[in-house]
């Protein structure tokens, strides 16, 4: 398995520098409400929204994820407390 993701890594990796050195053409990039402007390359400008898509969907993901992550430590707690519960109650009473 780890020789499949890193040769699918490398495969991806050729992709992009294949993509960069295929699209250098220079873009002016505006933020309509800032007065910003850069140059850029298309390459950059289409990695780079890549990117704040990707780190987006993280964002969405983990946050959706947040109720059953607390549900399972909740369970945690419980399967813990049984757990010791259990113990108590095969030793046996003490005298």
């Amino acid at each position: 398995m780890r020789t499949l993701n890193a040769f699918l890594g490398l495969i991806l990796a050729i992709l992009v520098i294949l993509f960069a050195v295929s699209n250098r053409a220079q873009v002016d990039i505006t933020i309509w409400p800032f007065p910003f402007q850069a140059t850029m390359g298309v390459y950059a400008v289409v990695l780079l929204a890549v990117l704040v898509g990707f780190l987006a969907g993280l964002i969405a993901a983990w946050l959706a994820a947040a109720p059953r992550r607390r549900e399972r430590k909740r369970l945690r707690g419980q399967v813990k407390d049984l757990e010791q519960n259990l113990l108590k109650a095969q030793a046996g009473p003490r005298l």
